[in-house]
């Protein structure tokens, strides 16, 4: 594969990790706001969340993973663990790692659910917010699809949706 097809699907990944990953964080946080108790039961809201959180995964991972080999991103295996290490968009590409490093904690402590006192899990959990803050800043930064409109509209779309939902748990509070 040469770098020009692997930055593609390298970005085809990234876009559609973000969107899951929204999508993920908007379920989650609609189950669970007050002001959207009606949401609470909702089985259709619930499946969105069971599906879109272990489908950015491996999105994700395909995302890092093809950026490795491309001579044009210069993303060392290093780089996916420590953040703005990176020759050149240090900020940029600091912000992706240390979204993937926020949400690792939040993935692999959801699996240890069971195992954590039900406050730790949550306050983890939460770590999702800051997670998504660095991921769009990310996508804004480093993402050249950010430049056009459609994928503009729907990034910027979905951050706001994230953006009022946050607002509204904190002014109406979480349901139990």
């Amino acid at each position: 594969m040469d770098d020009f097809t692997l930055w593609l699907a390298a970005r085809a990944f990234g876009l559609t990790s973000f969107v899951a990953l929204s999508l993920s964080l908007l379920s989650g946080m609609a189950l669970r706001t007050a002001v959207l108790d009606f949401l609470a039961t909702n089985r259709a809201m619930r499946q969105l969340h069971d599906f879109t959180t272990p489908l950015w995964l491996p999105l994700g991972a395909a995302h890092v993973l093809l950026l490795i080999p491309d001579k044009t991103a210069r993303i060392a295996p290093s780089d996916l663990v420590v953040p703005f290490q990176t020759p050149y968009g240090q900020l940029a590409i600091g912000l992706g790692t240390v979204s993937l490093d926020l949400l690792i904690v939040v993935v692999v402590t959801s699996w240890a659910r069971s195992r954590l006192p039900n406050a730790l899990w949550q306050w983890l959990h939460r770590l999702s917010y800051p997670a998504f803050a660095a991921i769009f800043a990310h996508s804004v930064l480093s993402g050249t699809d950010f430049g056009t409109p459609l994928v503009s509209a729907v990034g910027w779309s979905l951050a706001a949706a994230i953006a009022v939902l946050a607002f509204a748990r904190l002014r109406w509070g979480r349901l139990s």
